[in-house]
């Protein structure tokens, strides 16, 4: 019975402690605002909001699709859902349009996040700073105060502008190009260039995004710039290459710095390329190109292309998976959380209770995404992230390092041992090379004085034995343990194909015989060459052009830039300068319409300001006659016929100078024989030849151009016109009396122009062409012939030793050129050539004055009705303001006396409310015919 009793006791107590609990699950919404054309946007943010959820919170996404991006259309649009009861608000896209979005949800307390670079504005991140601390200030006793700030996803723009400065200082750039496409695009520039260094000289040039920039990168072609920091959208990247790729400019001793995070979007194109490209990522590409990352079933619904991968999305598109994922995390810290009672938009603003509690929650959440780590500061910026540094060398990509926001420091090198340098490998290379100034030649002694020449005990020197010491110097360096030697026992041609022996001979011949392990001098890549043997990379870029010999000039006098004006001329134009300076002062002082009100919100001023000093008159004038303008203008008749006047004898003045200083400096060319390679090829005085069986040659003749084609028969049908040797045809130019043109590589005639002060260049280069080191056919050391040949370029040490066998060895020197005969001159321009144009200038001034002194008297007796003061007193007060040359305000004229009438005032009223009344009876009466008229039908 005992025994009983305790059993029922225990299962009595046992099933008190049974308790039934049950989960609700809760959904709140947040609401997205995009852009129409953000389809793939839409859907990320639209799918992940669905699929994301934890054990009691569910998100529902609200789209919202502004008809326009401005503010107030952006505005209107969250507010016209009176029904949507949001959390969180996301967007828009555009960072320009979201202030009216941030405040309206800070009326609300509905926390604010965006994801999106915000362009550098010192202005607006002025602006923003100083809302955010006074919404703290008002707030600071609460227990959660709500802050008027924007969760942005995003790192910051400055921060990402120092880390693309430490990738500058990890590459050790020093002269490079930068190319951008917007003024946002130019603010991240300075701020990188502020990062990296100003003291090596930028050159920057501006992208059309729709147009055309091939001129562009001719120019860095011609500039031959090699390192390329370009800032534009992921999605123009390959455009600008294209347009790169017209002119040669993609090579692989070129490098780009990418100022994109999306890069990866594009990573199957740019390895296509023959460049180098490196860009910062705030994703792992490693990880997201995994075909088993989490996302990879998930964004083919964002694109509506299943085959879609994850590292194809741009940054935006997958940090929305990181948002959803913060914020639910966010809002399941927080309990009895409650959805908002009222619209975001309620004219009696209704602030949701749970809101501050929200955004603290969002900012103190730390969670781990596609984009790493997630987390936020005090004021809603993302800190604590890594930037990787993405680097496609050779046609391979690799993760070479990571920048830590944290810390902000250099860039941590993460790259392991390159493979290829990590083996012992021995080789002895036998190299050749023809012998030819500068590349290669027997050792001079050193003279008296040089300090470039060096006592060794190599018996050659020039720019390829230079360079193939610096090659094998890298790659010693590299572990390897790589020895060479010159092999010179005769002359020998670059090489070509001989149809009787069905062989090659030259120096292509030797490398088809395994004679020799490298060819190194002044040999062309072609296509005919590329077939049997193997080239590194170019170490060297360079055209066909002409070679010709200078016709005799004198030089110019140092002053020769005055001589299209007379020095009578230019005095009476200096006068007629301070004269009209100080007119145009005088009447924007005594003109009415230059006084402004220097408070726009106050209807009735007592003080007026004027804005024309001598100084701003003088720099119109000076603006004008310069053809530069001028950020004012005057806004009376008067100052307004005054410039008028001046800009029409300013465009005379300079248009006729300009004509004749062109004819004066371009009658010296008039008997010059040839310009181009279409004047030589169009007459038959001077004769024209290049090296017989050399790459120049061969241009012509494979040529589809009939111009070219035409001169290749020239030559072939006269063989006394071709040459063995460069320095053959340059004694042939140099003997031929202007009768004789020689064609030849770009390289060769710079080199030439540099000793012999008679010679000249004609025309620009023909076409592009390389000169490379020549191996034989698959050859295993190509890799790292490559790879140190990029160093020295990187390095800018090819260009040192380029400049030291061009510009200094072998007696170089800096040739004056002179263009123009003095005796060529055309006369000087009288003041009578101009006598019509200081009449019309002086017959305007004085009509100005005449205009400027009825505008007064107008002004005068429009005070007087109004005032009700007598004519005296108006004028000597207004002259006496007027004249004040010292003060920019004077005061409005008014009679005390003089008080609004208060009858006038009520009839006035009567007034507006009749019109109101017939108004409204139009309407009605309106209304009322429409009504009438769809019933009759």
């Amino acid at each position: 019975m005992w025994l009983l009793l305790i059993c029922v006791c225990l299962i009595q107590r046992g099933y008190a402690q049974i308790r039934y609990t049950e989960t609700i699950e809760v959904s709140f919404q947040i609401a997205g605002i995009f852009d129409r054309n953000a389809i793939t946007h839409q859907q990320a943010f639209n799918e992940t909001v669905h699929h994301v959820h934890l054990s009691s919170v569910r998100l529902h996404a609200i789209m919202l699709q502004p008809p326009r991006t401005d503010s107030y259309s952006v505005w209107r649009s969250l507010c016209s859902n009176t029904a949507m009861r949001p959390v969180a608000v996301f967007g828009p896209q555009n960072p320009i349009s979201d202030k009216a979005v941030r405040d309206q949800c800070a009326i609300a307390n509905i926390p604010h996040i965006q994801a999106t670079m915000k362009p550098l504005d010192p202005d607006l991140e002025l602006n923003e700073e100083l809302d955010s601390s006074n919404s703290q200030i008002e707030t600071a006793d609460e227990a959660a105060a709500f802050k008027k700030i924007t969760i942005n996803f995003y790192p910051e723009s400055d921060e990402i502008s120092v880390a693309y400065g430490k990738l500058l200082n990890f590459y050790n750039w020093k002269v490079f190009a930068v190319l951008y496409e917007d003024d946002f695009g130019l603010l991240r520039i300075q701020k990188i260039l502020g990062r990296h260094s100003d003291d090596y000289p930028v050159t920057v040039y501006r992208l059309d995004p729709e147009g055309d920039n091939r001129s562009i990168f001719k120019l860095l072609n011609e500039d031959r710039e090699d390192r390329i920091l370009l800032d534009c959208h992921v999605d123009r990247v390959m455009k600008y290459m294209e347009e790169a790729g017209s002119f040669k400019n993609l090579s692989n001793y070129q490098h780009y710095i990418l100022v994109t995070l999306d890069a990866a979007t594009i990573y199957d194109k740019l390895i296509n390329l023959p460049l180098n490209v490196t860009w910062l990522s705030l994703t792992e590409f490693e990880k997201i190109k995994d075909a088993q990352h989490y996302l990879a079933t998930r964004v083919g619904k964002w694109s509506n292309d299943f085959s879609t991968k994850v590292n194809q999305m741009k940054t935006d598109e997958l940090v929305m998976d990181d948002i959803t994922n913060h914020v639910v995390k966010a809002m399941e810290t927080i309990e009895d959380l409650r959805k908002p009672d009222f619209p975001i938009c309620e004219k009696d603003p209704h602030p949701w209770p749970h809101g501050a509690q929200l955004q603290k929650a969002i900012l103190q959440t730390k969670t781990v995404g596609v984009t790493g780590n997630i987390e936020f500061n005090e004021n809603g910026k993302r800190i604590n992230y890594v930037l990787f540094v993405n680097e496609i060398y050779m046609s391979q990509r690799y993760t070479i390092g990571k920048w830590d926001s944290s810390n902000a420091t250099e860039i941590v090198e993460t790259r392991q041992t390159d493979n290829r340098t990590t083996a012992q490998q021995s080789k002895h290379f036998i190299v050749i090379s023809r012998r030819n100034k500068p590349y290669f030649y027997e050792k001079e002694p050193c003279k008296e004085g040089d300090t470039t020449c060096v006592n060794d005990k190599e018996k050659y020197e020039g720019f390829s034995v230079d360079l193939v010491k610096a090659i094998f110097e890298i790659l010693k360096s590299e572990n390897f343990n790589y020895t060479y030697s010159f092999f010179h026992d005769e002359d020998k041609d670059y090489g070509e194909y001989d149809v009787k022996t069905k062989k090659w001979n030259g120096l292509i011949g030797d490398l088809l015989d395994k004679k020799a392990d490298l060819a190194v001098c002044d040999l062309t890549i072609t296509e005919d060459r590329k077939k049997i043997v193997d080239f590194s990379v170019p170490f060297m870029s360079l055209g066909i052009s002409i070679l010709f010999k200078k016709q005799l000039a004198e030089p110019p006098g140092m002053f020769s830039f005055l001589n299209p004006y007379s020095v009578g001329v230019w005095l009476y134009t200096a006068t007629a300068y301070c004269v009209v300076s100080m007119v145009l002062f005088v009447c924007s002082r005594i003109s009415p319409a230059d006084w402004e009100n220097p408070e726009p919100c106050e209807k009735n001023p007592e003080e007026l300001e004027n804005i024309w000093t001598f100084k701003n008159c003088a720099w119109l004038t000076m603006g004008s006659i310069m053809t530069q303008g001028c950020d004012i203008l005057p806004k009376a008749i008067g100052t307004r016929w005054v410039c008028g006047m001046w800009w029409f004898f300013s465009m005379i003045v300079c248009q006729t100078y300009i004509a004749q200083l062109s004819a004066s400096m371009t009658t010296a060319l008039e008997n010059e024989s040839i310009k181009s390679v279409e004047d030589l090829a169009a007459q038959n005085k001077i004769l024209y030849g290049a090296i017989k069986g050399g790459s120049t040659v061969d241009f012509f003749k494979n040529s589809k151009d009939k111009t070219f084609r035409r001169m290749y028969e020239t030559m072939n049908s006269n063989p006394a016109l071709l040459v063995k040797s460069n320095d053959e045809g340059v004694r042939r130019v140099l003997s031929g009396s202007n009768k004789y043109a020689f064609f030849m590589e770009s390289s060769a005639i710079e080199y030439k122009l540099r000793r012999d002060c008679r010679l000249k260049k004609i025309g620009g280069e023909l076409d592009n062409k390389y000169y490379g080191i020549a191996m034989p056919a698959n050859s295993p050391f190509r890799t790292h012939i490559n790879r140190a040949i990029l160093k020295l370029q990187e390095s800018t040490k090819l260009d040192k030793i380029r400049n030291l066998w061009w510009l200094q060895k072998y007696d170089a020197k800096i040739c004056k050129d002179v263009d123009v005969d003095a005796n060529d001159v055309q006369g000087d321009l009288e003041l009578e050539n101009l006598l019509g144009a200081f009449v019309v200038l002086i017959v305007g001034i004085f009509f100005s004055l005449i205009v400027t002194a009825i505008e007064f008297m107008n002004e005068v007796r429009n005070i007087v009705v109004r005032e009700n003061v007598t004519h005296k007193e108006v004028l000597v007060k207004e002259l006496k303001a007027s004249l004040n040359f010292f003060n920019k305000q004077k005061p409005v004229l008014r009679n005390p006396s003089r008080a609004p009438s208060l009858a006038g005032t009520e009839e006035s009223e009567d007034k507006n409310k009749e019109k109101k009344q017939k108004k409204e009876k139009s309407i009605e009466n309106f209304m009322d015919f429409e009504k009438g008229a769809s019933m009759n039908n």
